[in-house]
C-alpha cells in the first residue's frame, strides 16, 4: 500500500490542505507557509505533510501530520528524512515525551530547555503550562535537537 506513495515539495495549491491537516492534528497553526513543506501524495491525494519552519535562532521541524488511515506504514520517516535532506546542520523539534524515542531513529536528541531556541522555549514551556495546570500526569514537551545531517 505504502509502496506507491510519492514525497514531493509541497506546491501553492497544497496550501488548503496543509492549513487544514495541522489544524486537524492541533499542532501549532503558525507559520503554514506553502515552500516550507514537503509532501507525501498516493493518488493525487495527499496523506502526510512536514515542514522546517525557519527560526531567528534555529529550523523547527514540525507540522508532521500522516492521516489516520495511512500511519504505520513509514509515511512519516519519509518526510522526516526528505526534510532534513533539505536542512543540513542543527535542527530542532518539540515533541511529547512519550515519541522522543522515535525521533532519535534520525539523530535527534533530548537537549535542556535552557539550551533551546527562544522560540521553542516558549512554545514547550506554554505547552507544559496547560499540561501541568489541566493535571495531566506522565506527559511533557520535550524540544530536542539533531547536531548535522
Amino acid at each position: 500500500m505504502a509502496g506507491d506513495i510519492s514525497i514531493r515539495a509541497a506546491t501553492g495549491a497544497d496550501q488548503p490542505i496543509i492549513s487544514a491537516m495541522v489544524s486537524e492534528a492541533r499542532l501549532d497553526p503558525t507559520s503554514l507557509n506553502w515552500p516550507q513543506f514537503m509532501v507525501a501524495e498516493q493518488g493525487g491525494q495527499v496523506i502526510g505533510i512536514g515542514q522546517i519552519r525557519p527560526h531567528r535562532d534555529g529550523p523547527e521541524l514540525g507540522s508532521l501530520v500522516v492521516l489516520p488511515e495511512w500511519r504505520g506504514q513509514g509515511i512519516a520517516a519519509r518526510l522526516i528524512e526528505a526534510l532534513l535532506a533539505r536542512q543540513p546542520g542543527v535542527v530542532y523539534l518539540e515533541c511529547a515525551n512519550h515519541m522522543a524515542e522515535y525521533y532519535t531513529r534520525f539523530g535527534f536528541r533530548e537537549i535542556s530547555w535552557r539550551q533551546a531556541p527562544l522560540a521553542l522555549r516558549f512554545k514547550s514551556g506554554m505547552a507544559n503550562t496547560i499540561i501541568r495546570l489541566r493535571g495531566i500526569r506522565n506527559h511533557r514537551v520535550v524540544v530536542m535537537r539533531r547536531l548535522h545531517g
